[in-house]
């Protein structure tokens, strides 16, 4: 091979080193200077902030339960329950993390069903994919790759002065990275209203599309100020998806934390289930009301030293097809610790009085003036925040690593409640006030992919050639 051959190949390896660089952005507790005039907790759709490296949150049970309202079956019927499904498919069908090669993760993920764009359709199972990954430590990096820390005024009323940081890192250094999915971001402008201030993030290439090209799947729709589009879905989790997830829960990443307040171990209690079987087998006692035949006791260890779990399995539970009501049960699972500098492990059992995340449906559209209509709505996850357990110098000045804990009592840990107020049109004083010459508000939930299916536009039996008629003409 040539001098210059060499050259030339060597300058392909640095140009590929270069420009294949990512990001993921870690998702936890809003901590203090997270506030709205920063630009954080804007949005019913988005919950938690930014973390730094070290401020992780992660589950720390094998085992994830999620159920549907009847709520969300008489909106959405079998068809939705499917397409959650596919979601949830997509997050179980991951190895454990210490397998993950990156390399198999592609760095685009959206396609685009046409006719389901013509309409305005959300893509119901994208969304959900979207919020399962917030929900399990992971958000929008393209959001965050660069994001306000400080705003002050200078003496005498001007000029507005701001510190901008990043909260995007790199899958594989774990340094601060200005790239997600292998496109550079930067910050364009800053915005500085009367109570709101943001960085306005966006890629530097202008044929990025303004990032849809690479969008993770940790963006969404999100109240469509995400990068999945209407008509968009995703056809699977992109290397920053799956890299941000890696970080978290991955076995070497060790957290000083506690069990679930419930767990509780026991002797004798071979009629227990543990996570991959039916769970129906016991009723679901608490500590001091075991079943017969369990020895119960508190003697095992609780606050220790754990690694992340290496894989996270979302199982489908029921409410009761008759009355309604979730029925309670016991899980179990092997719980491994390092104390002493020795790695033990410990059965723990959890009373599930409730799943942990909620699929729910609801009208979501609230009172007078409320600024639009709401996709989907996040009640916030229940975070712990282990700083201080992790013996970091100033507890107070950290937000984190701490836990996702599980449902407690009747109460889920995560519910997400999918905007069921149908469709809506819009009206202007005083021109606009008939059905004939209303806006459609451009925002229906809808199921499809890149077959030639016809989309599924909902609440169930809902014709997409009725939706066709209103939007595109003919009402």
């Amino acid at each position: 091979m040539s001098a210059s051959s060499r050259k030339l190949c060597l300058g392909c390896v640095l140009v590929w080193s270069v420009t294949q660089v990512f990001g993921f952005t870690l998702d936890g507790v809003l901590a203090p200077w997270q506030t709205p005039r920063l630009g954080y907790n804007l949005n019913a759709s988005l919950f938690g902030g930014p973390m730094n490296l070290g401020e992780e949150y992660r589950w720390n049970v094998p085992v994830v339960y999620y159920t549907f309202t009847p709520e969300f079956l008489n909106y959405f019927g079998q068809k939705g329950v499917d397409e959650i499904e596919k979601a949830i498919k997509f997050m179980n069908d991951l190895p454990p993390v210490s397998q993950l090669n990156l390399e198999d993760y592609p760095l685009t993920s959206q396609r685009i069903n046409h006719r389901a764009e013509a309409v305005f359709l959300v893509d119901l199972k994208s969304e959900a994919l979207s919020f399962l990954l917030q929900g399990a430590g992971v958000t929008d990096p393209t959001r965050y790759v660069y994001t306000l820390r400080n705003r002050w005024i200078s003496p005498g009323g001007a000029p507005t002065n701001y510190y901008v940081i990043k909260r995007n890192f790199d899958p594989v250094t774990l340094h601060h990275s200005s790239f997600v999915n292998g496109t550079l971001w930067t910050y364009t402008t800053i915005i500085d209203g009367p109570v709101r201030s943001l960085a306005i993030t966006a890629p530097v290439d202008p044929l990025a599309l303004l990032g849809l090209i690479s969008a993770p799947v940790t963006s969404g729709f999100v109240g469509g100020t995400g990068l999945l589009v209407q008509g968009g879905f995703w056809t699977g989790l992109t290397r920053d998806d799956v890299g941000g997830l890696k970080y978290i829960y991955h076995r070497t990443n060790y957290n000083v934390e506690n069990p679930p307040p419930n767990a509780f171990t026991g002797i004798g209690t071979s009629t227990v289930t543990g996570g991959g079987g039916s769970p129906w087998t016991i009723p679901a006692p608490p500590p001091t009301n075991a079943p017969p035949g369990t020895v119960v006791t508190n003697n095992f260890i609780t606050t220790a030293v754990r690694s992340g779990i290496e894989k996270v399995a979302y199982q489908r539970v029921d409410f009761d097809s008759r009355f309604g009501f979730f029925e309670p049960f016991t899980n179990s699972w092997a719980d491994t610790i390092v104390t002493n500098g020795a790695t033990r492990s410990q059965t723990l059992l959890r009373p599930q009085l409730s799943a942990d995340i909620i699929f729910d449906a609801a009208d979501l559209q609230g009172p007078d003036d409320n600024g639009g209509a709401v996709v989907v709505q996040a009640d916030a996850i229940n975070w712990t925040n282990n700083a201080a357990l992790n013996g970091l110098f100033d507890p107070a000045a950290n937000f984190g690593p701490g836990v996702i804990q599980p449902a407690q009592g009747g109460a889920g840990s995560l519910v997400l409640t999918f905007n069921a107020v149908g469709p809506l049109l819009l009206n202007i004083n005083p021109f606009f006030l008939s059905e004939a010459n209303a806006f459609i508000v451009p925002f229906l939930w809808g199921s499809f992919d890149g077959s030639t299916n016809e989309p599924v536009v909902y609440p169930v039996g809902t014709s997409i050639y009725q939706v066709e008629a209103q939007v595109l003409g003919g009402r």
